[in-house]
């Protein structure tokens, strides 16, 4: 989605409903913030949001753009791999311990999986939404990539076990908002894009687009950024020097197990499954191997409780 897709789908303005926190004095040193676009998108798609904090007091080498190695079209589990690394890449650049990862669209899923099941929670100090079909949406004409199949549906496998237990996990240590827009068509219906247990905020003429340059939004977000600097203060005041040895990271990401075999021992084994056609399916992703057979070799890598991505490279 860059952000369901950039042909497809970047407001202005915005009414809010709900009171602004109080605002507390900023912490001499903001965490960094990493600022990511959605399905398709660029990293100046977010080039707004980024002027708009360093105009508002944040330094510039806090603040960082970035996206996956597909623009979050592949499976969103791998994106949020390629997440970690960045995030520890920053942590080690800039001396902090914790970051935070502003989001919008496509790429709230990976942030959300990054925290709940790869490390997170000890490397995030705030997470924020911008337009996040957490509950999938009804605009779904973007199935050709791996990433909208993963959202398309309220009940996927991959949002079912992202949802399940809480929507908020590590909420004692990582605070949590959502921005979404009655004016945004892509993310629908518009709740979707809610959190239970996260502060969230709707707005009313913003769209999807245009929901991430949003000057109301966008002072929600730093708002909030900044109230919630209390309860993770900054841990560091000065960035590593080059006589400075960087932190190494505090978390490692489990091992994902890869797995070669034939479709058909894929299927067998209850890592894929036959869509009835005589084709295999990878459990929880749905990605076709090809036909269920027991000649040829499909490499799958775990990246969670019965969900299996194709992963040529995995050994």
């Amino acid at each position: 989605m860059a952000a369901l897709s950039i042909a497809a789908v970047v407001g202005a303005g915005g009414a809010l409903a709900a009171t602004l926190p109080t605002v507390h004095a900023a912490a001499p040193n903001h965490d960094p913030v990493i600022m990511i676009p959605g399905m398709t998108g660029d990293v100046g798609n977010m080039d707004p949001m980024k002027q708009n904090l360093q105009s508002n007091g944040w330094p510039a080498d806090r603040l960082f753009t970035w996206t996956d190695s597909s623009k979050m079209t592949q499976d969103l589990a791998v994106a949020a791999k390629e997440l970690g690394a960045k995030v520890n890449q920053v942590r080690q650049q800039t001396g902090a311990k914790k970051v935070v990862l502003a989001t919008w669209s496509a790429s709230t899923l990976a942030a959300r999986y990054y925290i709940k099941n790869l490390g997170g929670g000890d490397t995030v100090s705030q997470y924020i939404s911008f337009a996040g079909p957490h509950h999938g949406t009804t605009f779904n004409f973007c199935k050709q990539y791996v990433s909208c199949q993963q959202f398309a549906e309220p009940n996927t496998p991959f949002l079912t076990a992202l949802n399940s237990g809480t929507e908020v996990p590590h909420n004692d240590k990582v605070a949590y908002l959502t921005l979404r827009s009655s004016g945004d068509w892509n993310v629908a219906p518009t709740d979707s894009a809610k959190l239970e247990g996260a502060d969230n905020r709707l707005l009313t003429t913003p769209t999807h687009f245009n929901i991430i340059s949003d000057a109301q939004a966008l002072k929600i977000m730093r708002d909030f950024i900044i109230a919630h600097e209390d309860d993770n203060p900054p841990t560091s005041t000065t960035p590593p020097s080059s006589t400075t040895t960087p932190p190494t990271s505090t978390t490692t990401p489990p091992v994902q197990p890869c797995f070669a075999d034939s479709n058909y021992k894929h299927v067998q084994a209850g890592r894929a499954h036959d869509n009835g056609g005589g084709r295999a399916l990878a459990n929880g992703s749905n990605q076709d191997m090809g036909l269920n057979v027991v000649s040829g070799t499909t490499k799958l890598r775990k990246t969670g409780d019965n969900y299996y991505v194709i992963d040529p490279a995995c050994s």
